[in-house]
């Protein structure tokens, strides 16, 4: 896998940059913040949606950023790659809010794609929403799991981070740049 330095590498956050999930850490605060809020995320889940419970989350519950832990390797490749020209995007299922923190944190990425209040954007949507904005084979992928695969099926390429096995049995036979 190559890249002249065109292609924009579109970077998924959970797992992939970081070695945390902020949905899961953000839900357990939010539920040790209050026992009840677990009855308030059910509510939101069933009569709206997963990404209307994280943007509430997300607005109520002020996450420390200073504790994340990066994966060093995986952002020294990703500043070097800014530093020659590479446009980079944070592509992530985690709320706008956070997301946005992370960004200006590392200050290396051109735009943030996020869950927001109406959108969950994982998976598919997460494929077909970068699909809409670079084209189908307009942009390299980096992820970890194997909800990635249908986002990896889009790209022009890869690049698999900490992957777990499900997402290396279904990159098999595919290229991919490794990191661990």
């Amino acid at each position: 896998m190559k890249n002249n330095g065109n292609v924009p590498i579109c970077v998924d956050l959970d797992g992939t940059l970081i070695k945390h999930d902020l949905t899961l850490w953000s839900m357990k605060t939010f539920v040790r913040k209050n026992v009840f809020n677990i009855f308030r995320l059910a509510f939101f889940v069933i009569s709206k949606s997963l990404a209307y419970a994280k943007k509430v989350v997300a607005q109520e519950i002020d996450l420390d950023m200073g504790v994340l832990e990066y994966n060093k390797k995986f952002v020294d490749f990703l500043t070097e790659k800014r530093r020659f020209g590479t446009p980079l995007f944070l592509a992530t299922a985690s709320n706008e809010i956070y997301a946005n923190k992370v960004a200006d944190d590392l200050g290396i990425f051109d735009g943030v794609f996020a869950s927001n209040g109406d959108v969950n954007l994982a998976s598919e949507t997460k494929a077909k929403t970068l699909c809409a904005i670079f084209g189908e084979k307009g942009f390299i992928y980096a992820g970890n799991s194997k909800d990635d695969l249908k986002v990896w099926d889009k790209s022009c390429g890869a690049i698999l981070v900490t992957p777990a096995k499900a997402a290396l049995e279904g990159m098999r036979g595919k290229d991919y740049r490794l990191f661990e």
